[in-house]
C-alpha cells in the first residue's frame, strides 16, 4: 500500500487537515514506518491500522500536549516555527539537565544479556528529558524493542518488546483467543529473567501477584503480568515496585519499575488519598513527552486498576483515572454531587496542591468538578483542573494542565488596552458566513431538517462557541489587534483576509467513472499517466460510500480515481508529483489550480474562495510537499460552508512542473442548498450589540498562543466569555433575524 498517502489521510481526518505541512525527521519516518509493519496482521484493516497508528505517531511526532485522542494542533508555517522554537528551547533546557553519566550502550548490555532476542540490535537515542532517556533498539530498519533507562545510573527504568501480538490477528479478537501460559509457568520464567538481570538484587523483590493485562489500545495484546516487591529487614517497601509481562510464547516482553523519585511521589500521594496501596501491582510504564505514563493495579481496597500521567520524574500528578474492569453503560458506582462532592474535591486539592490549590476557583458554583486557575482576578485560560469523586469519598478521574508559570511572569492587567478599544476591534472584523448545515435552530422539532443560516461572525474558521478558549481566536490585549488560529481544521481564510470571490464556471454534469478501464482512461486524460502493469487495488469504504480505483507505481505512490460508489460521480484523482524540485510560483501555481478547478466542483457553484494555501517544500509521509489550495463555496461574496469547517475542494499542483496533480471534493453531501437572502439583513452595528449581550468580551490571561503552543510567559488577551450554562455550546448569529441561535 501507498504508505505516505495512508499516513498522510489518517493524519488529515484525525487532526482536520491541521497538520498538513507537518516535516518528520528521517528517524521519525523510519519510526513510523517501522510500526506499521509490525502491526499488519492477516484478516485486519490494513489502512486503518496503519492510519490510526500514523496518526497518533505524527501527534507525538510534533510535541504536542496530548488532550484526548487527538489535540488540536498548529498548521503551516504556524506548525513549522513551533517545532522549531520547542526544538531549540527543549535541546538548550534539556542539554544543562542532561549530562549523560551512563551510556545507553553500558545500560542496556545486562538486558542484551539477559534476553537473547535483542543480543544483536543497535541503538538509537530517540530523545532525553527530566534524566530519562528514549531509546530504541534495532535491527537494520526493523524496530526491535524501546527502552528507557536512568543515564546518572543507568538503570532500566522500562522496556517493550515489539510486536508482540498474536499472528494471525483474528477478526473479531479478543483475549479468549489467545491461550496463555499458567501463571506458574509465567512466574519461573519472570524469576529466571530477573535472576539473569539484576542478579543478587533480584533476591530482595518477593512476588506480589499475577494478573491478567491487557492493553486494548495500542498492542491490542494480552499478557501475564508478574509484579514484586522489595523487602527490607522482612517488610514491604512501599512502592517500590517492579513487574515483568510474559506473552503467549511464553517470552519476557516487558519490564518496568517505580524509581525512587516515582516511589516518592506516591508516598506524597497516599496524603491526599490515604487509601493508595503500597504495594501495588505495575503493569506498565512508557515514558512521555510530560513524564511517564504508568499502569497500576490493586490502587486501593476495592481492587481497581488506574492509569497516572507523572510530570518529570515524579515531579507532578498531571492525570489520574480508575479503569472499569467491566464494560458497562451504567457505572457500578454514582459520582458525588452538590456541596458534598466540592469538599472532597477541595480536601484532596488541598493536599496535593498545598497553598497552590487556593489560586483554583469552582468555575460553576452550581456544578462541582471543574476548577479554574485565576490570577490578579483574571482567569487563567488552559490552567483548569478537572476530577470526579463517588459516594464513598474514591477519587476516580483527575486531570491538570503541567505547564504552569511563577507569578512574576504574568503582566501587569494596568498594560492591557481598554474594553472599549477591544470591542471596536471586534466590529472591523465581524463578517458574513452561510452555514448550510449548521445543526442549530430554535424550538427544534424531532425530524425537522437543519436550515441553513446566513450568520455574523468574528471567525469564519471557526463556529462560535460559549467561553472560547483563545485558542482560535482572541484580542491581544496589549496590541489591541485580533490574533487568528487555523486550530484543527487547518484553515487560514481568517488570516488571508482576502474575502474575494472567484467566479467558476461548473460542470452541468459530474464526470462519472464507473469501471476500471473509465478510471485508467480519466487518468490519462488528465496526468498523461499509463497504468498498465502496475499494481491494482479496488476498495469501497462504507464509512462515506465513496469508491476507489488505485495503482501503485515503483514506489508504491498512488495514482488513482475516488467516486460517489452510487452514481460513478468522480469526488477526487490523484498522481504523484514529478520530482522534487520547487520553482514554480505561487501565481503560476494558483493559476494552474483555478484552471483545473472548474471541471470538477459539484454541479451549479458559481464562484469559490480561498481558504487555505500550503507552501511547498521536501514531501514527508504527512504531507506531498506540493503546492495546494483549498477553497470555500461561496455565494454573492459571502464564503459557504457546513458546520464541520472542513474546506470544500482542494486542489494540489506539481512544484516543479506547475500542473495539477490533485484534486479532491471533501464535501459530505453533494446538493446544493438554497441559501437566505443577503439584502436584508441587520447592521453590523446592531450584530455585535447582540453578539456582545450574549458573549461580552472578557480580559484574561492566555498561556497557549491560537497555535496551542505554550506561551513563553502568560499573555493578556480579550475573548467571548459565555455564561456558564452556555459554554461550549455551538451559537450563531442569525444576520436575518439578528437573534442568536443556540444549539
Amino acid at each position: 500500500m501507498d504508505v505516505d498517502k495512508q499516513i498522510r489521510e489518517a493524519v488529515q481526518s484525525a487532526s482536520e487537515e491541521s497538520v498538513e505541512e507537518v516535516r518528520f525527521t528521517k528517524e521519525m519516518e523510519l519510526r513510523i514506518r517501522d510500526a506499521i509493519a509490525q502491526n499488519k496482521h492477516k484478516n485486519r484493516n490494513r489502512i486503518f491500522m496503519a492510519g490510526s497508528l500514523a496518526a497518533c505517531l505524527a501527534v507525538t511526532a510534533v510535541g504536542i500536549h496530548q488532550q484526548g485522542w487527538f489535540p488540536q494542533m498548529p498548521s503551516g508555517k504556524n506548525l513549522a516555527n513551533a517545532v522549531a522554537t520547542i526544538a531549540t528551547d527543549k535541546k538548550n533546557t534539556e542539554a544543562k539537565q542532561n549530562s549523560v553519566k551512563v551510556s545507553p550502550e553500558e545500560a542496556i548490555l545486562p538486558l542484551k544479556k539477559a534476553i537473547s532476542a535483542i543480543s544483536k540490535t543497535t541503538i538509537r537515542v530517540d530523545s532525553t528529558s527530566h534524566g530519562i532517556s528514549d531509546i530504541t533498539l534495532m535491527e537494520g530498519n526493523n524496530v526491535r524493542a524501546s527502552v528507557a533507562y536512568d543515564i546518572q545510573t543507568g538503570k532500566i527504568e522500562s522496556f517493550m518488546i515489539n510486536g508482540e501480538r498474536p499472528d494471525p490477528y483474528p477478526e473479531n479478537w479478543d483475549e479468549t483467543s489467545v491461550k496463555m501460559p499458567s501463571a506458574k509457568t509465567a512466574e519461573s520464567v519472570a524469576n529466571a529473567f530477573l535472576q539473569s538481570f539484576l542478579g543478587e538484587e533480584s533476591k530482595s523483590y518477593q512476588h506480589l501477584g499475577t494478573e491478567t493485562y491487557v492493553n486494548e489500545f495500542w498492542e491490542e495484546s494480552i499478557w501475564l503480568s508478574v509484579s514484586y516487591q522489595r523487602m527490607e529487614n522482612g517488610k514491604p517497601v512501599p512502592y517500590d515496585i517492579l513487574s515483568v509481562r510474559i506473552n503467549s510464547k511464553e517470552q519476557v516482553s516487558f519490564f518496568g519499575r517505580l524509581n525512587k523519585s516515582e516511589q516518592a511521589f506516591f508516598t506524597k500521594l497516599t496524603d491526599a488519598m490515604p487509601d493508595l496501596n503500597p504495594s501495588l501491582l505495575l503493569f506498565d510504564k512508557e515514558k512521555s513527552r510530560d513524564g511517564m505514563s504508568i499502569a497500576v493495579g490493586n490502587v486501593n481496597k476495592e481492587g481497581h486498576q488506574a492509569s497516572l500521567q507523572i510530570v518529570g520524574n515524579g515531579q507532578a500528578l498531571e492525570s489520574y483515572s480508575i479503569e472499569e474492569k467491566d464494560e458497562k453503560e451504567e457505572p457500578s458506582w454514582k459520582q458525588a454531587k452538590g456541596a458534598k462532592a466540592v469538599e472532597q474535591e477541595r480536601q484532596f486539592l488541598n493536599k496535593l496542591l498545598g497553598a497552590d490549590s487556593e489560586n483554583y476557583r469552582l468555575e460553576d458554583e452550581s456544578k462541582p468538578g471543574v476548577y479554574q486557575r485565576y490570577h490578579n482576578g483574571l482567569p487563567v485560560l488552559s490552567d483548569e483542573i478537572r476530577m470526579t469523586t463517588d459516594e464513598s469519598d474514591l477519587l476516580r478521574f483527575f486531570r491538570k494542565e503541567p505547564d504552569t508559570f511563577d507569578p512574576s511572569q504574568y503582566p501587569d492587567v494596568s498594560t492591557a488596552v481598554s474594553e472599549e478599544v477591544a470591542i471596536q476591534e471586534l466590529s472591523e472584523h465581524m463578517k458574513l458566513r452561510y452555514v448550510q448545515n449548521p445543526r442549530i435552530r430554535p424550538e427544534s422539532k424531532q425530524g425537522e431538517k437543519w436550515q441553513p443560516i446566513l450568520e455574523y461572525t468574528p471567525a469564519v474558521s471557526f463556529m462560535q462557541r460559549g467561553r472560547e478558549d483563545g485558542t482560535e481566536w482572541h484580542i491581544d490585549a496589549t496590541s489591541g489587534k485580533i490574533v487568528y488560529g487555523t486550530g484543527d481544521n487547518g484553515l487560514a481564510y481568517d488570516q488571508l483576509n482576502t474575502k474575494k470571490a472567484h467566479p467558476i464556471e461548473s460542470p452541468k454534469e459530474y464526470v462519472k467513472v464507473r469501471s476500471k478501464d473509465e478510471a485508467k482512461a480519466l487518468l490519462q486524460a488528465e496526468f498523461g499517466v499509463q497504468v498498465e502493469g502496475l499494481t491494482y487495488r479496488e476498495s469501497v469504504r462504507e464509512r462515506d460510500g465513496r469508491k476507489e480505483y488505485v495503482w501503485y507505481d515503483k514506489n508504491d505512490k498512488y495514482i488513482g480515481v475516488e467516486v460517489i460508489a452510487e452514481t460513478g460521480s468522480v469526488v477526487g484523482l490523484g498522481t504523484p508529483r514529478s520530482d522534487t524540485a520547487v520553482t514554480v510560483k505561487r501565481q503560476q501555481a494558483e493559476e494552474a489550480a483555478f484552471a483545473f478547478l472548474h471541471k470538477y466542483v459539484d454541479p451549479g457553484v458559481k464562484e469559490v474562495q480561498l481558504a487555505q494555501v500550503i507552501q511547498p517544500g521536501e514531501a514527508n509521509p504527512v504531507s506531498t510537499g506540493e503546492w495546494e489550495f483549498r477553497f470555500f463555496m461561496s455565494k454573492d461574496g459571502i464564503p459557504v460552508q457546513d458546520r464541520e469547517q472542513k474546506a470544500a475542494y482542494s486542489v494540489t499542483v506539481d512544484p516543479s512542473t506547475g500542473k495539477v496533480t490533485k484534486f479532491d471534493n471533501y464535501r459530505e453531501t453533494h446538493e446544493l442548498v438554497e441559501l437566505p437572502a443577503s439584502d436584508k439583513i441587520i447592521s453590523k452595528d446592531k450584530a455585535v450589540e447582540e453578539y456582545l449581550r450574549v458573549m461580552p468580551l472578557k480580559l484574561v490571561y492566555l498561556m497557549k498562543d491560537v497555535d496551542g503552543q505554550k506561551l513563553p510567559q502568560p499573555k493578556l488577551a480579550y475573548v467571548p466569555w459565555s455564561e456558564e450554562k452556555l459554554a461550549n455550546k455551538f451559537m450563531a448569529l442569525d444576520a436575518v433575524t439578528g437573534k442568536i441561535i443556540v444549539d
